[in-house]
């Protein structure tokens, strides 16, 4: 099932064990990059510049937009501003993949995409801004070395318990160890 409503979409699918994050993300994308360049209304015969700025998966992105811009018949799409009249700007604002595990074969999997857009159109280089999109999906996924993308980080929610005594036990075990040390040498 998926639920559109203007610019934000949340997929929930119940199983996709066999989707990796990556193609979930590249999906994301391709979703906003194609809700973008509709509302971008740039003019068909002229080039458009597309530039993509932020932590997040870089590539995918310039690459969901240059696809969706050549779905539409743009004449040509070039990766320079300073002769181009149409610009296509997108900041990554968030990036990220969540697993939290739910038993030893499945996990429980969030992947969130939000990207800020603007437009700069004409000699005048005015300035439009699009608006921020975002995209989450939520499913359960198996339990594998997962192929992160290189900017998002795997995030493990641990407990607060466990994050505050790990220093402690670390501590706690040193000193044992230099003072089992210096009884044992005396």
């Amino acid at each position: 099932m998926i639920l559109l409503v203007g610019s934000n979409a949340i997929s929930f699918t119940n199983d996709s064990t066999r989707v990796s994050s990556t193609s979930i993300v590249r999906s994301q994308l391709q979703s906003i990059a194609d809700e973008v360049v509709d509302s971008a209304k740039f003019d068909v015969k002229g080039r458009v510049a597309v530039l993509v700025e932020g932590e997040g998966p870089r590539t995918l992105a310039e690459n969901a937009v240059i696809e969706a811009l050549q779905k539409r018949n743009y004449v040509s799409i070039v990766i320079d501003t300073v002769s181009i009249n149409q610009i296509l700007h997108v900041f990554f604002l968030n990036a990220e993949v969540k697993v939290r595990e739910l038993d030893t074969k499945l996990s429980e999997r969030s992947i969130r995409i939000t990207l800020e857009v603007r437009t700069t159109k004409g000699a005048e280089r005015e300035t439009h801004i699009l608006g921020t999109f975002h995209r989450e999906t939520k499913d359960t996924a198996q339990v594998f070395a997962t192929e992160l993308l290189p900017t998002v980080q795997k995030n493990d929610e641990t407990g607060i318990l466990q994050r505050m005594l790990t220093p402690f036990i670390v501590v706690g075990g040193a000193i044992v160890i230099v003072y089992l040390f210096f009884t044992v040498r005396s």
